[in-house]
């Protein structure tokens, strides 16, 4: 193997392969593959799948049920039914209703429960069980912890 390559030959295993290329023939494996480039024409298990994109589908693999009842509503020109409500509401200038209770409180002037016990014990004058330890200390005059 060593004298064919000084000698500028190449091994048997080579030749054919090279012989082709010269040739400008391609081996087996790859004729069909050309061919059907060449002619413009895509690998069978490529055809279903150009085919049903430019028709404007989802391969079944890709599709649950949920998502062809969103397809078939968006074609339509309507919008999924967990959309509806929300935007029903924003069009017609209503609040959703997780939101209408802390407006209607708000409208009336009343406010949400988590305030009222802070503003009522302001508006008594006592000061939360809390403070009144540190200001009994601040009036005897020693320093809070």
């Amino acid at each position: 193997m060593l004298e064919k390559l000084s000698v500028g030959e190449t091994p048997r295993l080579r030749n054919s392969a090279l012989e082709k290329l010269r040739v400008e023939e391609t081996p087996r494996w790859r004729n069909s593959a050309l061919e059907k480039l060449l002619f413009e024409e895509t690998p069978g298990w490529r055809n279903s799948a150009l085919e049903k994109l430019r028709g404007g589908e989802i391969p079944c693999w890709r599709k649950s049920v949920l998502e062809k009842r969103v397809l078939e509503k968006l074609r339509a020109g309507e919008t999924p039914c967990w959309r509806n409500s929300a935007l029903e509401k924003l069009h017609a200038g209503e609040t959703p209703r997780w939101r209408n209770s802390t407006l209607e409180k708000l409208h009336a002037g009343e406010t949400p429960h988590l305030r009222n016990s802070a503003l009522d014990t302001l508006r008594v004058g006592e000061t939360p069980p809390l403070r009144n330890f540190a200001l009994e200390k601040l009036r005897v005059g020693e320093s809070p912890r």
